[in-house]
């Protein structure tokens, strides 16, 4: 690992303390803590041995990337530091100190993830320095040498007032530097890297003084309890870190504080019998049981993925739930041509309760009629005879197809399902079609079928007054097991393309299908190249893009400077999150082409929505973030697009109070041609 590299993972340590990863926090918050140059050195000192031991015995680099690796042995070292002094003594000591936490955080982290599925927090270094504080209780020779009388927590600015003088403190608390210069400087880093995290702190300390001095009549000595720092990690954890936030995310990070206040007393009565502090001890025993409730429960707005702050996370969010609803049982409409819905979820008829996951297809009309002459014959139907088509990629797993087909108006109760096909998807789930024509169906059990096969015919059997296909998904082989949530992919109604959704009742569908010119063009592969000359604002550079691969498996397009996830689905082609320097060219692309359906068809049109983060103005982004996760409804960036000609798309983005117009033109071999982004943004191939 680069210096570099080094210096930057140390200084996110620092951040990661605080549930963040700015660099430059980190860096200011590094030199903060040399405030006290024993308690600064104790800290780096810990670091350096934990990632030495680490390189020793064979991680490799990415061990400074994750971040409970270092601000655990960081910790520790800082704890060490505040009592005992620098010199050749204590420096082995520290670190010792470091490797003990990372063999307690390899440990735990192991033991929690696999078991608890809980982030480990600081536990490690809770356990590593109760244990260092009661060992050096026997090292006299590190007493005579290395401690010394921390004259470092002494009270300054005591003209503030006592509430915000003991705020700043207790903020400093958390790195050890128990007073108001050092938590004032943490603020500042705090209300620049988040605003979420920032009110958090203060929302946690102020709940958390008060709801003991309620149960011990002093507000004094609440405000003079530096192991109130507790209340601000809970807050900042519950309320921003692990919970989408949110109002209710608020309100936990509150319940959370208020019962972590028995849990502060009753730990510091245990602990200090022994003469320790009880360190972080009520922060880590409070967020996990709150969390493996909500974890337990299934609770919806756990954090699955943190994007270094509150607001990112929030962000990525909102984002991806407007954008990729996905239930992961997306499935093919199950025909070709146009159909009309009958009845939808939760439909009028017989889509309640247990079955109100499905949705019926009858073919109308331009009077909407869904047959010709009178309708007395099954002939009548436009619907009856037409091929049904497989959905998924399965397995048959059970067909009926022998029922006869009613009359129009006549129903079979005894057969509900009539003739019917059930499919087990490769992804876990069933998928049942019914109401087949009479010895129509093609297939047999244990056959497997792709997506677009034959299966059979539309018919009338079962309980079916008309002829009409009826489609749901279940979770159960057995026939009548209750259906679940489902989604259709890859349609165009009312000329609007779907790349994924549920149409409702009398919403006429079109199945469509790749072109693939287009999905060639787009498909990049790993290592492709792509040079631009970019002219922004009066001022022209050049970038050169390349295809790059995750190691997720996703791939992405990167400047050097941001990284721009790509991927095709559903028949569509996605920019899927943006990642890096907002300054990048790479975001105009996001802009101008964050969804395009891989479609040769001209004038209809498909909506899409953009992250915050891609508002133009960094104080407005960052104020909409803050005030958004009181109200998730609050700000949107919608997008909506059309083909005006083969290859070229006009794009219409509407920002909060404020909106702009792209065009990007698909290039003919690969890639991008040319983006257009308002009136001072021209993006423009250059082939060599």
């Amino acid at each position: 690992m680069k210096i570099k590299d080094l210096i930057i993972s140390i200084s996110k340590s620092y951040s990661a303390v605080f549930f963040n990863s700015s660099t430059f926090g980190g860096i200011v918050l590094l030199v903060t803590t040399f405030i006290n140059p024993n308690l600064g050195f104790g800290g780096l000192i810990s670091i350096l041995s934990a990632y030495g031991f680490a390189k020793l015995v064979g991680f490799r680099n990415e061990f400074l990337r994750i971040d409970y690796y270092i601000y655990n042995p960081l910790l520790v070292g800082l704890s060490l530091g505040f009592i005992f002094k620098i010199n050749l003594l204590s420096t082995l000591f520290f670190a010792i100190a470091g490797v003990i936490t990372f063999l307690f955080t390899y440990v735990f982290s192991t033991i929690f993830s696999q078991y608890f599925k809980l982030p480990i927090l600081s536990m490690p270094f809770v356990i590593s320095s109760s244990l260092l504080y009661l060992a050096s209780f026997k090292f006299s020779n590190l007493f005579v040498s290395s401690l010394y009388p921390n004259f470092f927590q002494m009270d300054y600015w005591e003209e503030l007032p006592l509430i915000v003088n003991s705020y700043f403190k207790t903020l400093g608390a958390i790195f050890f530097l128990p007073n108001p210069l050092a938590g004032l400087i943490i603020f500042i880093v705090l209300i620049l890297v988040s605003r979420i995290l920032c009110f958090l702190s203060i929302l946690g300390y102020l709940v958390g003084i008060f709801t003991y001095s309620i149960f011990s009549s002093s507000l004094y000595q609440a405000l003079n309890d530096l192991s109130a720092f507790n209340y601000i990690l809970i807050s900042m954890a519950i309320g921003g870190v692990f919970l989408i936030p949110s109002l209710k995310s608020y309100k936990f990070a509150i319940i959370a504080t208020i019962i972590s206040v028995p849990i502060v007393e009753g730990a510091k009565v245990f602990w200090e019998s022994y003469g320790i502090p009880v360190f972080a001890l009520p922060f880590n025993m409070t967020t996990h049981l709150l969390l493996f409730v909500l974890i337990s429960l299934g609770y919806v707005y756990v954090v699955h993925i943190y994007k270094g702050t509150p607001e990112r996370t929030l962000d990525y969010f909102l984002t991806v739930s407007k954008r990729f609803p996905f239930t992961g049982r997306e499935i093919n409409l199950p025909f070709s041509g146009k159909w009309t819905v009958w009845q939808s979820f939760d439909g009028e008829w017989t889509h309640k309760d247990a079955w109100k996951y499905a949705v019926d297809f009858v073919i109308t009309d331009e009077e909407g009629k869904t047959y010709k002459n009178e309708g007395y014959y099954l002939t009548d139907y436009y619907a009856f005879g037409k091929p049904v088509l497989s959905p998924v990629d399965g397995e048959v797993v059970e067909v009926v197809n022998s029922i006869p087909d009613n009359p129009p108006g006549k129903v079979n109760r005894e057969n509900p399902y009539g003739n019917y096909v059930l499919i087990q998807d490769k992804r876990g789930f069933y998928v049942l079609i019914c109401h087949f024509k009479q010895n129509s169906i093609r297939v047999k059990p244990g056959e497997f079928v792709n997506k677009g096969a034959f299966l059979g015919l539309c018919g009338n059997s079962g309980y079916s007054p008309q002829p009409h296909i009826h489609i749901h998904v279940q979770l159960l082989k057995t026939i009548g097991t209750p259906a679940v949530p489902f989604n259709f992919s890859s349609y165009i109604t009312n000329n609007c393309f779907k790349d994924i959704g549920v149409p409702k009742k009398g919403e006429i569908v079109e199945p469509v299908f790749p072109d693939k010119s287009l999905y060639n063009k787009l498909n990049f592969i790993l290592d492709q190249t792509m040079e631009f000359e970019v002219k922004e604002r009066k001022k022209t550079k050049f970038i050169k893009l390349k295809v790059k691969m995750a190691g997720d498996g996703t791939f992405y397009l990167t400047d050097g400077k941001a990284n721009l996830y790509f991927g095709i689905k559903n028949s569509t082609f996605y920019f899927y999150t943006y990642d890096g320097d907002l300054n990048s060219p790479l975001k105009y692309f996001f802009l101008a082409s964050s969804k395009i359906p891989l479609i040769n068809k001209e004038n209809f049109i498909w909506e899409d929505f953009l992250p915050l983060l891609t508002l133009p103005l960094k104080w407005k982004r960052e104020l909409y973030l803050f005030l958004a996760s009181f109200n998730h409804n609050l700000f949107v960036t919608q997008v909506k697009s059309q083909y005006i000609s083969f290859n070229k798309i006009k794009s219409f983005i509407t920002f909060p109070k404020g909106s702009l117009e792209a065009t990007v033109e698909i290039s003919p071999d690969f890639g991008f041609e040319r983006i257009v982004v308002g009136d001072k943004i021209e993006i423009k191939r250059i082939r060599r």
